[in-house]
């Protein structure tokens, strides 16, 4: 904005002539405008950057300063082998996982066949349990069944490739007897009647 200063001069007339019945002049106002030379004026605005501010530089050297440790544990297992473990500390929640897996290999040896275990280490009984003579005998007779019904289903699917065999050979033998064979028709000689 530039300063202004605004001089009001006034002048008055004085009147030379006695005569009234001239009008008077009026007056007459100059204005005189007077500009100071001005500097503009920079208004400085900041605008808040988005996001997370950063951060200070001590911050940062901090960061690079530490060093990480790590410290691996390793434990000798049956073979006399070392092998790492994560967590050093066992609980009693381990050692009851160890205990169950311990019972588990022994009654594979027993059973001879491989146990199911649930998430918590229990064995499953569904596993453990032997079927009844009556079981083992409704499986010795539906796996017979089921045999009896593949072997007739085979018979039966056989049976009805043969007979479409059968059925496209006919077909196309009495196609080659009953059509008779293609003969392309003579040309006719044009000289055959003329006489000379």
């Amino acid at each position: 904005m530039v300063k202004q200063e605004i001089v009001e001069e006034i002048i008055e007339v004085i009147e030379t002539d006695s005569d009234a019945t001239i009008e008077p002049e009026e007056e007459v106002v100059k204005e005189v405008v007077k500009e100071d030379p001005v500097e503009p004026v920079k208004k400085v605005v900041k605008k808040k950057k988005v996001g997370r501010p950063a951060k200070p530089l001590e911050e940062k050297l901090a960061k690079q300063v530490v060093v990480k440790e790590k410290i691996i544990y390793m434990v000798q297992n049956d073979k006399g082998e070392y092998e790492k473990v994560k967590n050093t500390k066992m609980g009693a929640r381990d050692l009851k996982k160890i205990e169950l897996q311990k019972e588990k290999e022994q009654k594979e040896l027993e059973l001879g066949k491989k146990l199911l275990a649930k998430k918590n280490g229990k064995i499953d009984t569904r596993s453990t349990m032997k079927r009844t003579p009556a079981q083992i005998e409704a499986t010795r007779k539906m796996v017979e069944a089921n045999k009896l019904r593949r072997a007739e289903k085979n018979k039966a699917t056989k049976k009805e490739n043969k007979e479409i065999v059968k059925a496209s050979v006919k077909e196309s033998v009495k196609e080659v007897l009953q059509e008779p064979f293609y003969e392309p028709a003579k040309q006719v000689d044009p000289y055959a009647n003329m006489i000379f």
